[in-house]
């Protein structure tokens, strides 16, 4: 059992500890679907951006490796009434989908946790549209302790990068894709909502 399968069944009250930072990434997140999108959400934990997608979009993907996870999210579009929401496990390094197949794509709160993060965002960014975007929000584990973040640590929780913002964004400026936009939101675990637009053909980056 992975430490993900482990805490699914409160890990949506670690995120009420750091419900200012959530309710701004998915307030954010809704703002920057556009109407009738398809949208990919990858490691998308208990559902919180996928249902914050769901608002807008035509259809959402919502991806997980923990079914547990998936299981709280499944949970949480019924109660709500989504019905613009599937459910699946992916691998964030092998997404199957043909190249060009989504509006946007969503990774939050994940890249922190994987050895190659670029490999990851090159493999989102392929299946990510032409004008369409990446939407890459990650906790700053690296800027601020908290009480959080030492009990995940109790349980298993060891994030491969502790980044800071500025870090974080050199980090997907190196992925060679899209220009890369960035707002650092404050909090008890302060969070930097990166953004990658690709580019239309003969565009420059």
């Amino acid at each position: 059992m992975t430490f993900w399968d482990k805490t699914a069944y409160f890990y949506d009250w670690t995120q009420f500890y750091n419900r200012a930072v959530c309710r701004k990434l998915a307030a954010y997140t809704s703002r920057l679907i556009p109407a009738g999108a398809k949208v990919l959400d990858c490691a998308a934990g208990t559902g919180a951006l996928s249902l914050a997608a769901a608002e807008k979009a035509k259809k959402v993907i919502c991806t997980d490796e923990s079914e547990k996870m998936l299981d709280i999210a499944r949970k949480k579009a019924a109660y709500k009434k989504n019905e613009n929401i599937v459910f699946e496990t992916k691998d964030i390094f092998d997404l199957k989908e043909q190249d060009e197949s989504y509006d946007t794509v969503i990774a939050g709160n994940v890249l922190h946790l994987l050895e190659r993060p670029e490999k990851a965002v090159k493999e989102m960014y392929r299946v990510t549209k032409q004008g369409g975007r990446l939407i890459l929000p990650t906790f700053m584990t690296g800027e601020k302790a908290s009480f959080v973040l030492a009990l995940y640590g109790i349980l298993g929780f060891d994030p491969v990068h502790r980044y800071e913002c500025r870090e974080y964004i050199r980090m997907l400026k190196s992925c060679g894709c899209g220009k890369v936009k960035a707002l650092r939101i404050s909090g008890k675990i302060p969070c930097c909502f990166a953004v990658i637009n690709k580019p239309i053909k003969g565009e420059t980056l």
